[in-house]
């Protein structure tokens, strides 16, 4: 287990080589066992990438599920609803949140904007970034190879690592 924890996984789609990680996990199930490992952890972390399949993936009633519980999104913002996890951190139905995630960003015609249109800064239950927790020099260095042997493989003809596919949009 992870820091002497048990964890719970859910995938979109069950394959045969993710059933090599059971060892580590307690627990791994579909998008339909959502609220059952909501109910059976402490710690919640949101790791999806945003497509309209997981747009608004934790809502008013996985937030209520998550009484004195933690949540972490490293996600998009969109993927929990803004204004329920406002209300849920703020009546104190969760316990906290980090979230390294905005609801709104900058642009080129709007330079400063508040992170929400909620008043999350108010509040001393959640930590908030703005999508960065991942840049990193180690990062950096790993996405500059994986560029670099995607380029290789490309030119001896092979297939590359992490190809995005249209259908799952991803």
């Amino acid at each position: 287990a992870s820091l002497g924890m048990k964890v719970f996984a859910l995938k979109r789609k069950i394959e045969e080589k993710d059933l090599e990680k059971k060892n580590i996990l307690e627990f791994l199930g579909e998008k339909k066992d959502l609220e059952k490992v909501i109910k059976e952890s402490d710690f919640i972390v949101v790791a999806v990438p945003l497509t309209r399949e997981t747009k608004g993936l934790i809502g008013k009633k996985e937030l209520k599920l998550m009484k004195g519980k933690y949540l972490i999104n490293i996600s998009r913002g969109v993927v929990i609803d803004e204004k329920a996890l406002f209300k849920s951190l703020k009546e104190g139905n969760l316990a906290g949140a980090a979230i390294d995630t905005w609801y709104q960003y900058p642009s080129f015609k709007q330079k400063e904007i508040s992170p929400s249109k909620y008043d999350f800064y108010k509040l001393d239950n959640i930590i908030m970034s703005p999508h960065t927790a991942g840049y990193t020099d180690k990062a950096l260095e790993e996405n500059i190879k994986s560029v670099f042997d995607n380029i290789v493989k490309i030119y001896y003809g092979e297939e590359p690592e992490n190809r995005i596919d249209p259908e799952l949009e991803y």
